[in-house]
């Protein structure tokens, strides 16, 4: 179970949609709240889990997002998932404000010669032969479990800017020489805003995961965390 009475989930007074502010003063070095990693959403933690691990020869991708985004397509499209609460956050993941989103003259526009839009343009076209190279046939391959009708390129396409957004990745000891860990969803954790001077950070333990303060913070004041490293597509 997760206990977080030193802060509180806000829509008002935060940096973005949702936030996390806390509830009294707190010191530097105290824990804000704990989650167990059978809470995380993953492709370890899927319903889908032994098709995935059976099946982990056709998923490989270049991204290494595969497994996990087929298992939030499943999930997030089943009508009595575990995980229902916690898409409920994010309703058909309108909120997502990602310039794949926009159309191409706007991107063009908006975007010339930062070289996003060069960025923003490979995602697409790597997100389109992920889709059509590795998901529609193993969605078609699956009728029982998926609807091509359902599970679309849209849909995945907003699944792929979920995890940009809202997923973590945990880092390798140093002496491990393994592929990256894929990404995982965190509910709780992925609700706190990032930035540079934050003020608060995520830790990892074989049991769960844990959100503590770098530094005190102020009855009122909003928790922030910080960006972790990412996979490249």
């Amino acid at each position: 179970a997760l206990s977080c009475l030193q802060v509180g989930v806000r829509r008002v007074g935060t940096a973005a949609a949702y936030g996390l502010l806390a509830r009294e003063s707190l010191g530097a070095g105290e824990e804000l709240f704990s989650i167990p990693r059978t809470a995380l959403l993953s492709q370890h933690t899927s319903a889908l889990a032994p098709l995935l691990r059976k099946e982990e020869a056709s998923l490989q991708s270049s991204s290494g997002w595969v497994p996990l985004l087929i298992s939030l397509l499943y999930e997030c499209t089943l009508s009595n998932s575990r995980w229902g609460p916690y898409f409920s956050l994010w309703p058909q993941f309108t909120d997502l404000d990602h310039p794949m989103f926009w159309g191409h003259e706007e991107r063009a526009q908006l975007l010339q010669g930062t070289g996003v839009l060069e960025a923003v343009e490979k995602d697409l076209a790597n997100i389109e032969m992920e889709y059509s190279s590795i998901i529609l046939p193993f969605l078609k391959a699956h009728p029982d479990i998926f609807n091509p009708k359902v599970h679309t390129l849209e849909l995945y396409r907003k699944l792929v800017a979920f995890v940009m957004a809202y997923s973590f990745q945990e880092s390798l000891n140093e002496e491990e020489e393994e592929e990256p860990n894929p990404p995982v969803m965190v509910p709780l954790a992925d609700l706190l805003n990032h930035v540079a001077n934050h003020n608060a950070n995520l830790e990892y333990s074989p049991e769960s995961l844990k959100m503590v303060t770098t530094k005190p913070v102020r009855k009122g004041q909003e928790i922030f965390n910080t960006y972790g490293e990412m996979a490249n597509w």
